[in-house]
């Protein structure tokens, strides 16, 4: 048996993220604690510390798990586009090293980050009771939510945001607006132009249907030009539905 640490450093995308070092428990048979920090709101680094592990590969595949679920709740609950990881070194040692043996095995990698935008402080007492919760509500679609806000374009974004609803709502559209209209009752309608009169779509619905579906009369510049503005509206949408489905 051995324990060890493995270190990770994370690009924050876009706006950034600033916080102190602190220390949270995950509450993972394995694991002793995670040190993670946002030190200039460009990226997050974090060291998984490993209390006991059968193997150096399953030490870095149960820190790699444990440091993607801290990851995945802080761009659901701060809601920021966080990169996928990158270990930038481990270290394993027997739990029971004979006094006078030297037995670490040290592994370090090379990672280089990006700058960011605008930085977001966060308050580290905030920060850790949301990485204690105890299984958070939606805490299975955080992992979805935080890979499309990875996404290249917005466009891009608000077809895998809209897909998260879909799924929430067992691929029924019209069970996706009708959230979304319980949310905002001012959200844009217009009439499904395949339905019966009467039938209507929100904004977010018919800008998804009009990229991916044939209709008359669309310019689809226009429809990726409005997605991109209406963007905020449904990240704000997509959230809300993940917490309210446990």
């Amino acid at each position: 048996m051995f324990k060890g640490t493995v270190d990770y450093r994370a690009k924050v995308r876009g706006n950034g993220l600033s916080f102190p070092s602190l220390d949270f428990n995950p509450k993972e048979p394995g694991v002793d604690k995670v040190v993670i920090e946002g030190p200039k709101g460009d990226e997050i680094v974090s060291t998984v510390h490993l209390s006991s592990v059968a193997s150096h590969a399953d030490g870095r595949e149960l820190a790699k798990k444990v440091n993607t679920a801290a990851l995945n709740r802080i761009a659901y609950f701060r809601c920021v586009t966080i990169e996928n990881a990158q270990s930038t070194g481990d270290q394993f040692s027997p739990l029971n090293q004979q006094p006078g043996v030297q037995a670490n095995a040290v592994n370090m990698n090379l990672f280089i980050g990006g700058a960011a935008h605008a930085v977001l402080g966060v308050k580290p007492a905030e920060l850790k009771s949301e990485l204690e919760l105890a299984s958070p509500p939606g805490e299975h679609h955080f992992g979805l939510f935080r890979s499309a806000r990875q996404s290249i374009s917005p466009v891009e974004e608000f077809m895998h945001l809209h897909n998260i609803l879909l799924m929430i709502y067992n691929d029924r559209q019209a069970d996706v607006d009708a959230f979304a209209v319980g949310e905002d009752p001012a959200v844009p309608r217009t009439q499904h132009p395949l339905k019966a009169a009467g039938a209507m779509e929100t904004v977010y619905t018919r800008l998804r249907n009009e990229l991916a579906h044939k209709r008359l009369g669309v310019n689809l510049d226009n429809t990726k030009a409005e997605m991109t503005n209406r963007l905020g509206g449904l990240i704000a949408l997509t959230k809300r539905a993940i917490g309210l489905h446990p």
